[in-house]
């Protein structure tokens, strides 16, 4: 039987070129640098707007933000000032003319002193009637011939039309480089190691799970689907929950809530794993016996020996991050303690949970392909891949 969440991300491509996050991310540095304009088009929660906000703020522009889903087209070409002829005599010619007043959010686009990226959220959502404005915006850098030195470049977001979205203006869409993002599932488990973000529960349930980091495109009456930013807050969650000691039938209701009733009903399932191998991460870390810890490791069914690696190294990220590297530091203890633990797990398990929990930014400053315990552990993943 089909799952029915695991349902390809899109039937059609759109005709656009797909992009995962991390290569969106550098075609949005190249895009502000060179003064592009540009239109992502992805399922929401998949990082678009975010992405976009980080690039602009490590090219050191200015963002100016507005959602194209409130405007109206006097937000986008200015309103009529008619009080200010007032104070003119009644014979003065400007009478004859109406000035336009535009909206504060322009004033750094035409006063300011700091580059600037215009970003256009929900550019699917906006009102036809300002598709007019946009072109004008977009290609002139102006609004109603009112030029904006201060901006540089401007990105544009937007849903798939199945997400309740429309196709923006095709004028528009000739004036932008034009991308659709797919969410890798590689790419997020990288930044979950990264970022530390992401709880190890999720982590190796969406490892195990791919096409449950999104729902099903075509949802239907579906008022809950899965999604990156869905399993990023129930995250968010559990972190919190678990700091005030919450019950685990009050967490995974959270779960659910966040990414549905379906996958949450699955997901349960892994997080009593991740309550009941919590003791063993505690002997772990205590540096107790390996002989009777890997008795009961192997004991284990498959999806639980993953969680307790998950954890394993999830807690061991944290508590690095904590301390500086060097020869008297106590992180070279608690490495070597994680690290033999680890070398007695499957090399699947170490690829995952290193590359989920850690990241390769860790193992850089760390050193750890010269630890003498680690080397041999990341010799495992080596083996394997070569082997295969």
């Amino acid at each position: 039987m089909t799952d029915p969440v695991a349902v390809e991300l899109v039937s059609s491509d759109f005709n656009l070129k797909k992009l995962n996050t991390k290569q969106l991310s550098e075609n949005l540095a190249a895009s502000i640098a060179i003064n592009s304009s540009v239109v992502v088009i992805g399922r929401r929660g998949s990082g678009k707007t975010q992405i976009a906000k980080q690039e602009i703020a490590k090219g050191g522009k200015k963002e100016v933000y507005i959602n194209l889903s409130v405007a109206e087209r006097t937000d986008m070409g200015g309103y009529p000032d008619m009080f200010g002829m007032q104070n003119l005599p009644t014979n003065d010619p400007r009478r004859r003319f109406v000035n336009v007043i535009l909206p504060q959010f322009f004033q750094p686009l035409i006063e300011g002193d700091q580059n600037c990226v215009a970003l256009l959220d929900e550019v699917d959502k906006a009102d036809p009637a300002i598709w007019a404005p946009l072109l004008e915006f977009v290609q002139f850098h102006s609004v109603n011939g009112v030029h904006m030195p201060g901006l540089c470049s401007t990105i544009m977001t937007g849903n798939l039309i199945s997400e309740g979205g429309k196709k923006p203006s095709p004028p528009l869409l000739d004036r932008a480089e034009k991308y659709l993002v797919e969410a890798d599932v590689n790419n997020w488990l990288d930044w979950a190691g990264r970022t530390g973000s992401i709880h190890p529960s999720i982590t190796a349930y969406v490892n195990d799970h791919p096409n449950h980091l999104f729902g099903a495109v075509e949802h239907e009456d579906n008022y809950a689907d899965p999604s990156p930013r869905g399993w990023h807050n129930a995250s968010e969650a559990l972190f919190k929950l678990e700091a005030m000691k919450a019950s685990k039938e009050l967490m995974v209701n959270k779960v659910a809530g966040m990414v549905g009733k379906q996958v949450g009903l699955q997901f349960d399932m892994y997080y009593n794993f991740y309550h009941d191998v919590l003791p063993m991460i505690d002997a772990v870390f205590a540096g107790e016996p390996l002989g009777e810890m890997m008795g009961l490791y192997d004991q284990f069914d498959p999806g639980k020996r993953l969680v307790t690696c998950m954890i394993a190294c999830a807690r061991l990220g944290t508590q690095l991050d904590s301390l500086k590297p060097g020869p008297t530091s106590n992180g070279n203890r608690i490495l070597r303690t994680v690290g033999r633990f680890m070398n007695e797990c499957s090399p699947e398990n170490i690829l995952v949970s290193v590359r989920s929990q850690l990241g390769v930014e860790r193992l850089a400053k760390w050193d750890l392909n010269e630890d003498e315990t680690w080397k041999e552990v990341l010799g495992q993943v080596t083996n394997k891949i070569n082997l295969s």
